[in-house]
């Protein structure tokens, strides 16, 4: 990798409407059987929005730190900042932003990627992970129909909780139509509760005006 495509260490580099740079920080580990603790100088990619008001430190010890590292060695800016903006935006996203349901989703949707049969319907579902079993040579079928069972059970209290959530969710976005309606309604009742009283005054103003003459 040459240095020039390399996240910077120490000056933060810009990539769309974030910064990125490198450092170093030590973190001691004890050896259980020894007892002795030793030190190790590990690297950790720093992001930020341009302000540096939210910043989020990845280690190098995981994964999205090659992930980060890959992403930013391309000649290639304008794909650069696409990948990283939409990875650091993501990241802000989940920090700053406290919507229950944005937070429900990102759980939804880890425990599908994690075993993504889970998206499938229950036949499906069931069908693709017996297939899977014979392609590996089968095994103890009992045992494995029980696992079937287990992942049938967890699939219908999860989507089960999805329909929870989501009825949840559109009573909220309901009720705040509602609640927005409603003060359209005040806005508008008070404009013309206004509009009257212009009148009314002018009504007046025009009698006095005629009984002076």
């Amino acid at each position: 990798m040459a240095d020039e495509l390399k996240i910077p260490f120490g000056k933060p580099a810009r990539v769309g409407n974030y910064k990125v740079w490198r450092t170093k920080y030590t973190e001691k580990v004890k050896d259980e059987k020894s007892g002795k603790t030793g030190t190790f100088n590990i690297e950790q990619i720093n992001v930020s929005d341009l302000t540096g008001t939210w910043q989020v430190k990845i280690p190098q010890t995981s994964m999205m730190f090659a992930t980060i590292s890959e992403g930013y060695n391309t000649t290639d800016d304008a794909l650069k900042e696409q990948f990283l903006g939409m990875l650091f935006t993501n990241m802000r996203n989940v920090c700053l932003i406290n919507s229950e349901a944005l937070h429900d989703a990102f759980f939804f949707l880890q425990e599908m990627m994690t075993f993504p049969y889970l998206l499938l319907s229950e036949t499906e579902m069931t069908q693709k992970m017996r297939e899977g079993f014979n392609k590996l040579g089968g095994g103890n079928t009992e045992d494995f129909e029980k696992h079937i069972s287990k992942m049938c059970e967890y699939r219908k209290r999860l989507y089960g909780l999805i329909e929870t959530k989501k009825a949840r969710f559109i009573e909220d976005y309901e009720r705040q139509q509602e609640k927005k309606r409603k003060e359209m309604e005040d806005e508008m009742k008070n404009l013309s509760n206004d509009e009257k009283a212009e009148d009314a005054f002018n009504i007046l103003a025009e009698k006095k005006e005629e009984g002076n003459g």
